[in-house]
């Protein structure tokens, strides 16, 4: 004979312990409006609620061991909010039976049901992190040069080159050339610099800034950062490892991917800019002799509008990166 818990709609916390560890799948019907089940899976280490689908859909994206979807079947349109137990079977359990307390006692529509049950609940899961939507935009702008660079000069010559995690150097190095890649999604190429040290050549070698211009779109004509990520991982062949070392050192983790839902398009073509004597780069060399105390300055973030100056052009078989065409729209 089953227990039940307190309020007699749902089983005891020691009953969902004897059902988990027994190792079989079971589906629990809860009583009432609208119908709800939930499918108790110890083997893929899931539960799931099953209920009427109502749209909008829930927003799980954010949060992790959590994820929706809507299907259609022989009862009409369903949705399944399935949850990852990963020991906290407890507080799985409580999520989804507050999920249909609110679906049923208090009919709200389920979107507002699951927010507001993982309210109540969101101690238990940790949030998804991600990457702040300066450091998306600035990895898609990255993973477009290298997707470029691979069809130019081979995977292996393209990854190598590709420094962008290593803070000692810019993001992508040759022997005649240093690229340091910047992109923005505003109209205008303005972009932001971080620090005394990222506009500064290196052994001699010149620098150029590569500015990208982005924009947003559909699915029909652009890609999310997730689908750059997989086109980039499928040209690289055997150079995977190097792009997924490189990609986990920029903070970008495949649990996250649904986190990045905007599809994004070139919106013209990018340019080059020489960081030269003339580019107005805030550098230590520049800035210690004007700054008083400049040695106790710990960090730096400034924009450059470059709309003013003149593209260039880079060497060899780089050249086909950029545009010298001055337009900027």
């Amino acid at each position: 004979m089953t227990e039940q818990s307190e309020d007699a709609r749902h089983l005891s916390l020691a009953n969902i312990d004897f059902l988990w560890t027994s190792g079989h799948p079971v589906v629990l019907p809860i009583a009432g409006t609208p119908a709800c089940k939930l499918d108790i899976h110890p083997a893929n280490g899931t539960i799931t609620l099953i209920t009427a689908f109502t749209p909008p859909e829930p927003e799980v994206a954010k949060w992790r061991n959590i994820r929706f979807r809507p299907v259609d079947s022989d009862e009409g349109d369903l949705a399944e909010l399935a949850v990852s137990v990963e020991g906290n079977l407890h507080g799985v359990y409580g999520l989804l039976s507050s999920v249909a307390d609110q679906l049923q006692l208090l009919g709200e529509p389920l979107a507002a049901a699951v927010a507001t049950a993982v309210t109540k609940h969101r101690n238990l899961f940790a949030g998804k992190a991600g990457l702040s939507a300066e450091k998306e935009l600035g990895l898609f702008g990255e993973l477009l040069i290298l997707d470029c660079l691979i069809g130019m000069i081979g995977s292996g010559a393209a990854i190598d080159s590709w420094q962008g995690p290593m803070s000692e150097e810019h993001d992508f190095v040759f022997s005649d050339i240093h690229l340091e890649i910047k992109t923005t999604s505003g109209e205008q190429r303005r972009h932001m610099m971080h620090g005394f040290t990222q506009l500064v050549p290196l052994r001699n070698v010149p620098l150029s800034l590569v500015s990208i211009q982005l924009t947003r779109t559909n699915h029909k004509g652009g890609l999310t950062l997730g689908q750059m990520v997989s086109g980039v991982r499928a040209k690289a062949g055997g150079y995977r490892p190097m792009v997924d070392a490189k990609l986990a050192a920029m903070g970008w983790n495949d649990v996250d991917v649904e986190l990045y839902s905007t599809f994004w398009t070139k919106r013209n073509d990018p340019r080059a800019f020489d960081v030269d004597e003339r580019f107005p780069a805030l550098t230590a060399a520049r800035l210690a002799p004007a700054v008083p105390n400049f040695a106790v300055v710990s960090d730096l973030s400034y924009r450059v509008d470059l709309s003013l100056f003149s593209p260039r052009t880079l060497p060899g078989a780089l050249a086909g990166l950029v545009s010298v065409d001055e337009e900027q729209s």
